[in-house]
């Protein structure tokens, strides 16, 4: 719309200016003189709006370069990235395999929060942390991977979760995450997210129902007749009557396949086989 009423008002500009010049012998002087100095306002103002459109364009561009971001073709679509995708660590093989390619966005803020994490007490934690900061380094070495770092001047919102939203949506890039609440949040902002995750469900080969698999039953389960087991990708088996049966391996045939936010389950029941 904003396109539309700037060339609507050059169209206008250059109409009277025909009209005065067609009909300069037919009217009389008077008439000339208000065509000519309407023709002039609106010119007038036609090359103010083009001279507003090109700041705005210029500043736009001064903007992103002094950040170190911009649409490069070479290295395809913009994608920022989470501390939780980094910590993840599947970021690194994904990249690897040439399925992950373009340019990545690495705010600066998403640094600190990955420095808290390799600075705490927990020593579960600290490691991740210092992984992840091994991983980003890695990640620069792989071919058709660029990676950028946002400057830390960028005011664009209150908590970690809210910045990069908004940094997606200013950036019109696509934001990967391993964080579930964030997948949702995102979404519900119409911005495009690569959830690791569900790239891994969906990746998984699960048995059909009627498949007979081999399981070792390593804990009950929410119900009293349930035990629970996990197939090597770490997809969960329900059990059905394999309480009684904590630590032992069992054929079990299956019978349905449950889709849930975290993933997906197998449910099935004891073979006498």
């Amino acid at each position: 719309m904003r396109n539309f009423k700037f060339w609507a008002t050059i169209v206008l500009a250059f109409a009277l200016g025909l009209v005065g010049f067609l009909l300069g012998g037919l009217i009389d002087y008077k008439y000339r003189a208000i065509f000519a100095l309407v023709g002039v306002l609106i010119g007038l103002l036609s090359f103010a709006r083009l001279s507003l459109e090109i700041a705005k364009q210029f500043t736009h561009a001064s903007k992103m370069f002094s950040h170190g971001v911009g649409h490069d073709e070479s290295f395809g679509d913009q994608i920022i990235i989470d501390t939780s995708s980094i910590i993840d660590g599947r970021i690194l093989d994904i990249g690897r395999t040439g399925f992950l390619c373009g340019t990545l966005l690495l705010p600066k803020f998403v640094l600190t929060e990955l420095q808290q994490v390799a600075d705490s007490a927990d020593p579960v934690k600290r490691s991740r942390g210092r992984r992840g900061f091994d991983i980003v380094n890695r990640l620069k070495k792989i071919k058709g991977i660029k990676v950028k770092i946002l400057g830390e001047d960028l005011q664009v919102g209150e908590t970690v979760d809210e910045k990069l939203v908004n940094l997606a949506r200013s950036f019109k890039a696509k934001l990967l995450t391993a964080d579930f609440n964030l997948n949702r949040v995102a979404k519900i902002r119409s911005v495009q997210v690569l959830n690791i995750n569900e790239l891994s469900n969906s990746l998984k080969t699960l048995p059909v129902p009627g498949e007979t698999i081999t399981v070792k039953v390593l804990h009950k389960g929410k119900e009293t007749d349930q035990g629970v087991g996990y197939l090597p990708d770490g997809t969960m088996v329900i059990i059905q009557d394999g309480s009684g049966l904590v630590g032992k391996e069992k054929a079990v045939e299956v019978s349905k396949i449950l889709q849930v936010p975290s993933g997906r389950m197998v449910f099935g029941k004891i073979t006498n086989s």
